[in-house]
C-alpha cells in the first residue's frame, strides 16, 4: 500500500484472465490422477503459453504424483503391459 510503483501496476492491471481445466487421467503406473491446469497466454509471443499443473493439497491425486516422483528418483519407470 505504501509503493507508487505498485499502484501504479495495480491500476493498469496488465494481468489477462488464464484458463483453468480439471482434467482426469489414468496413468499406467499410478492409476487415475486428476490435475488442475492453469493455461498462461505470454501476450510478447503469440501462440506460446505457459502451463502449470498441480494437485488438490492431500488428495488420492497428490499422493499419487509423490509415488511417481519417488519411482522416477529411482530410474526409469517400466510401465506395465495391457492387459487385453
Amino acid at each position: 500500500m505504501e509503493s507508487g510503483e505498485f499502484r501504479e501496476l495495480w491500476a493498469a492491471h496488465p494481468v489477462r484472465t488464464c484458463a483453468t481445466h480439471t482434467r482426469a487421467h489414468r496413468h499406467p503406473v499410478v492409476g487415475p490422477v486428476t490435475l488442475t491446469d492453469e493455461l498462461l497466454t505470454l501476450p510478447d509471443d503469440p501462440g506460446q503459453r505457459v502451463v502449470s499443473c498441480h494437485t488438490e493439497p492431500g488428495s488420492p491425486s497428490a499422493a499419487a504424483l509423490r509415488l511417481l516422483t519417488a519411482a522416477a528418483a529411482d530410474g526409469p519407470v517400466t510401465v506395465p503391459p495391457r492387459r487385453t
